[in-house]
């Protein structure tokens, strides 16, 4: 069982065994598990490459504070046309949250057919944290996922433990953003700051920090780095230190953890694997009228392959 599973996965070997960085390493991740109302939530950043084991650390730091912490609420934010990573936790530990009107849909990616999930629908921020269900992931979908930068904004009015799972990143703070949307990136940035004064861990991942708008990255307080990873000069740890990461499937992937200079190394075993019959994705159903220039014909299209989000310019974009 995972919830066995996860008592031991953050101890895995006595203190005293341990080499000096992984004692380092063991008191890192204690701190970002540990709820000090002194110290605050820490925002924290997981790279690697494909297939390093960045979901399944996030996975496994989610079920940890479900487990640790149950009157806590936890938060995942999931990719669109992607498979749903939480789902991997098992039944009962996950409710599905969609916000009303957004066109939000569950299909099968293995058929294609839509499929009918339990869901708990909502229609604003204070209506989502009211019915978001504590000791469980609430998985949130928006239907645009730069809705979260208003939804951190929000979280700052609410003085209790919180921890929010964002799933590739580089989706809600992109680094090509223009206009409007780089403003609000902006103010974003400062409310990621402010927001763990507030008791409220944000945990993130992306295959490349450059994906991430630098303004957000700035606010980092932890950065985990798996195999495949790439530094910046943020942080002490040498890129050649970080290639000698050996991947092992059986004991866990190496990593480096760095907190504000302080860096140690630690293990993250995948414990988490796809279960069978919920190959889902979640996509954005929208109905839209397109003019034909040839014949000024209006049809009313329905469109279900793209990701609706918010561009630039404050005007929905289809990508």
């Amino acid at each position: 069982m995972l919830e066995n599973e996860i008592e031991s996965y953050f101890k895995e070997k006595d203190y005293a065994e341990r080499s000096k960085k992984e004692r380092v390493g063991k008191e890192l991740i204690d701190r970002i598990t540990t709820e000090d109302d002194n110290l605050g939530g820490v925002f924290l950043e997981i790279t690697g490459s494909q297939g390093s084991g960045k979901t399944s650390v996030m996975l496994a730091l989610l079920l940890y504070f479900i487990q640790k912490f149950p009157k806590d609420k936890c938060f995942w934010s999931s990719t669109y046309n992607a498979p749903l990573q939480f789902t991997k936790l098992g039944d009962g530990l996950y409710n599905i949250m969609v916000r009303e009107g957004s066109g939000v849909e569950f299909k099968n990616r293995v058929d294609g057919e839509i499929v009918e999930l339990p869901v708990t629908y909502f229609t604003d921020f204070d209506d989502l944290w009211n019915k978001a269900k504590p000791g469980t992931c609430n998985a949130v979908f928006f239907g645009d996922r730069y809705m979260w930068l208003d939804m951190l904004f929000f979280l700052r009015s609410k003085y209790e433990w919180a921890h929010i799972f964002f799933d590739e990143f580089g989706e809600v703070a992109s680094s090509d953003q223009s206009g409007k949307m780089w403003k609000r990136i902006r103010k974003f940035s400062e409310d990621i700051k402010e927001v763990r004064k507030c008791n409220k861990n944000v945990f993130f991942n992306t295959q490349s920090a450059t994906d991430v708008d630098y303004r957000v990255r700035k606010k980092l307080m932890v950065r985990v780095f798996l195999p495949g990873s790439r530094v910046d000069g943020k942080t002490r740890i040498f890129q050649s230190a970080v290639d000698n990461l050996v991947k092992d499937p059986v004991n866990g992937n190496m990593a480096y953890i760095d907190k504000d200079g302080e860096f140690g190394i630690t293990r993250f075993k995948n414990i988490f694997k796809p279960i069978p019959g919920k190959n889902w994705e979640a996509i954005v159903v929208k109905k839209e009228k397109v003019k034909h220039a040839s014949t000024n014909e209006v049809e009313t299209r329905t469109n279900d392959t793209y990701r609706y989000s918010e561009g630039s310019d404050g005007i929905a974009q289809v990508s």
